[in-house]
């Protein structure tokens, strides 16, 4: 009996053990990326101008972003699905995921080469594939 139990044990031991580095991987760049771009100064500094090939209307193209990762989540392969959409940013996100003949991932290092990201503070908001092709970006080039 007690050594079935000791077998039980590392078993829940092996199994958090997994579940722990799992969180970790999957909460770590975007933790650090929110700790590391918390001061303002690092926003300020930073200006975006497009949004893969579509003038932004806010600073950080936040309106393009949520468009862009909500077709990403739904597979939007026609970009006439998102022609109604009732924010124009939103739609043109939209439209830049449906138009690209590459992935998330390929378009997150474009739109941050394009913007010259000097960090990864904007990475966030296009969802986690296009995040992880600006953040791989700004590693790139050592930033």
């Amino acid at each position: 009996m007690a050594r079935s139990s000791i077998h039980l044990t590392r078993r829940r031991c092996a199994l958090f053990a997994v579940v722990l580095s799992w969180l970790a991987l999957a909460s770590g760049p975007t933790v650090a990326r929110d700790a590391a771009c918390a001061g303002e100064s690092r926003h300020e500094a930073q200006t975006v101008h497009s949004f893969l090939g579509y003038a932004c209307r806010d600073p950080d193209c936040g309106a393009h972003k949520a468009g862009f990762a909500w077709a990403d989540r739904q597979g939007i392969t026609d970009a006439a699905a998102c022609a109604s959409a009732e924010d124009a940013a939103f739609g043109e996100g939209c439209r830049a995921f449906a138009e690209r003949a590459v992935t998330a991932e390929q378009s997150g290092f474009e739109w941050a080469r394009a913007n010259a990201l000097p960090d990864d503070c904007s990475c966030g908001g296009a969802g986690p594939r296009f995040a992880a092709g600006c953040e791989a970006f700004v590693r790139a080039l050592g930033r």
